[in-house]
């Protein structure tokens, strides 16, 4: 009997042990798997991190895009009738010209004065659109920004860099030079 109780001790024994034992493999494996999921859950913070830092540089994509179609569009929207403007502003210098021709006969004076009437609606049609004439006259200082030599003259009696005469004058459309004002130039 004292054999059985000692093996029943012995077995006790061993149980508690292997219990320990399990206790503790429990304890380290909890351990691991707490640690496993710290790390999983640093990686899905930094996930989180990364995808928001991506959405930003998304979003600011997207509005600088925005802004630059904005911008483009304003362009086009203020420039784009310079190339109908260009087109239509050389004839209508030339009729000026003609309208400007000296006249005694009274019929032709009327259609000349309807024809002045006409050109004065499209160049309100023109500074309504931002196309306007330069203005320029003799005496100006000469700027290749917005003038074109034709000539250049000596002994003009004028300082040298100033206009001399105007042969056709410029345009603007806006703050841009549409068409070139041509021109003498005193050397």
């Amino acid at each position: 009997m004292n054999n059985e109780k000692e093996l029943k001790k012995e077995e006790t024994s061993v149980e508690n042990k292997e219990k320990k034992v399990a206790t503790e493999e429990i304890k380290k494996e909890k351990k691991d798997y707490k640690k496993i999921i710290q790390d999983l859950e640093k990686q899905i913070e930094s996930c989180q991190k990364e995808i928001e830092f991506q959405k930003s540089l998304r979003n600011a994509d997207i509005a600088n895009l925005t802004k630059k179609r904005n911008e483009q569009e304003a362009l086009v929207r203020k420039y784009g009738s310079s190339n109908l403007a260009e087109d239509l502003i050389k004839p209508i210098d030339l009729l000026k010209k003609v309208v400007e021709t000296p006249t005694d006969i009274p019929e032709l004076q009327n259609y000349l004065m309807g024809f002045k009437m006409i050109i004065s609606q499209i160049e309100n049609a023109f500074e309504t659109n931002g196309i306007k004439a330069m203005g320029v006259k003799a005496g100006d200082e000469f700027d290749s920004s917005f003038h074109e030599a034709n000539e250049s003259l000596e002994n003009s009696g004028m300082e040298s860099n100033k206009i001399v005469s105007v042969i056709s004058d410029g345009y603007m459309i806006h703050d841009r030079v549409l068409i070139h004002a041509i021109v003498k130039v005193a050397k």
